[in-house]
């Protein structure tokens, strides 16, 4: 699944001419050890009302979340998602995500 991920993200990155996407997968190709975890409470920080954002790995729920945000992630914490969600957002695949935005404009990377 990660692989075939991969494959989706870079594609997407060729095919739109959207650096960010092969960015977030050369993130997932290396060990996950270094992926990154974030917090909910860093997305009420530093993503702006409605925004969309893109964790390269995987949102946990630490944190309270105010704003309806839009995010993808390769996985999310059961209480993560339930946040994201109470707060009015919705939460994608990598996939999802690229289909709503292809060109990866108004997206923010956190982590």
């Amino acid at each position: 699944m990660l692989v075939k991920t991969i494959d989706d993200l870079k594609k997407a990155s060729r095919e739109n001419d959207a650096p960010l996407w092969r960015s977030i997968a050369l993130k997932l190709e290396g060990s996950s050890r270094n992926w990154h975890n974030v917090n909910v409470s860093k997305l009420e920080y530093n993503v702006d009302k409605n925004g969309k954002a893109i964790v390269p790995g995987k949102l946990m729920g630490t944190g309270i979340l105010t704003k309806k945000i839009t995010v993808a992630a390769y996985s999310f914490t059961h209480s993560a998602k339930e946040k994201v969600e109470a707060a009015g957002g919705k939460c994608f695949t990598y996939n999802e995500m690229i289909k709503k935005s292809p060109k990866g404009t108004d997206v923010k990377v956190i982590g």
